[in-house]
């Protein structure tokens, strides 16, 4: 079968090693392979949440590894058509994870690979059952490792999970109105450049039909000329008077239109940029909340909830990216004041 190269900071994953991280299927009770399906089926976030709070200290103490698996995690995600709402992927698409981070395999040993962690026998692979292979852990005893969080911080987990969440959505929303005004705002400046054209264009002909008219006046009272030719231009003088160039006529028309479109997107582009205002206001008052619980949580750490607690803060710093570092740096600021 055709091999791939490999990436050069990685070891190329061999056949021995595939054996080697092949499970004893046959051993798992019932219960347990139900455990696995349960674990994997849960969204990808889920998963890597609940192998770092098993394995923190055992494979996660390093913030390298944990931003490893925050990368490996991301990347399940964008692979994956279902993204962040799914939980396994596919051969082909699993070949393309191991692809990206450097562990590429010929397709015998792909598929020799699937079939080693693909222990539900459904052909796909789950986040959990690929980190499980990855890192050689017993399966039996993950399944059945109990979380040490209590009600109480289990509940302050979930409000702040939820105020994440919701500080995220909130800055997605925000980052969406302020691209509708930032293009609100364009097409404004756009129709006030269309007035300022338009009005030279008006300029432009309006010189041209008063040079008409003085030629006109003059020719009219112009005694070298002949009565035909003097009466003539009074003639035009008096239409043009009465009724002014087609072209002229034509630029005052396209200057009206394009003052009415400026108007109007004028009046489009301050409404856009005070829901973008609004909208700001709004991601402002959840990223502080969602501070304020996370806050409570990382003062008071559990063991066993380590990993959901740092994975909720890499959420909330991941979402902190999008908000304008202006207000981003007031709002903390006064966060750091409020505690004081």
């Amino acid at each position: 079968s055709r091999q791939i190269q490999s990436h050069p900071a990685r070891q190329h994953i061999k056949s021995t090693q595939i054996r080697v991280w092949s499970l004893n299927r046959d051993n798992m009770s019932k219960s347990d392979i139900e455990k696995l399906k349960e674990i994997s089926a849960k969204k990808y976030e889920d998963q890597a949440t609940a192998f770092l709070n098993v394995y923190w200290k055992k494979h996660y103490t390093d913030e390298k590894q944990r931003e490893e698996l925050w990368t490996w995690t991301n990347i399940f995600i964008k692979l994956d058509k279902k993204g962040k709402k799914g939980c396994e992927l596919n051969e082909f698409d699993a070949h393309r994870f191991l692809e990206q981070i450097g562990e590429t395999l010929s397709v015998k040993d792909m598929r020799a690979f699937l079939k080693s962690v693909d222990i539900d026998f459904n052909k796909k692979v789950s986040l959990t059952e690929y980190l499980v292979s990855k890192f050689k852990v017993d399966w039996k005893q993950y399944v059945n490792t109990p979380i040490g969080m209590d009600e109480k911080h289990q509940k302050e987990l979930e409000a702040a999970k939820v105020a994440v969440n919701e500080a995220k959505e909130k800055a997605d929303a925000a980052i969406l109105e302020k691209k509708k005004s930032d293009q609100a705002a364009t097409a404004a400046v756009r129709a006030a450049e269309e007035v300022k054209e338009a009005l030279q264009k008006v300029l432009a002909e309006e010189e041209k039909y008063n040079q008409k008219l003085q030629k006109l006046e003059i020719e009219s009272k112009n005694m070298t000329l002949g009565i035909v030719k003097r009466n003539r231009a009074a003639n035009q003088l008096a239409q043009l008077k009465a009724k002014p160039t087609l072209s002229l006529q034509r630029a005052k028309l396209t200057l009206a239109a394009a003052e009415k479109k400026a108007k109007k997107a004028a009046k489009k582009a301050a409404g856009a940029a005070a829901l973008a205002g609004e909208a700001l206001k709004r991601a402002e008052l959840a990223f502080a909340d969602a501070e304020q619980k996370l806050q409570q949580i990382l003062d008071r750490p559990v063991a066993g909830g380590q990993g959901s607690s740092w994975w909720l803060q890499r959420e909330f710093e991941e979402a902190k990216k999008y908000m304008p570092k202006s207000k981003l740096k007031k709002m903390m600021k006064k966060m750091a004041e409020q505690k004081e």
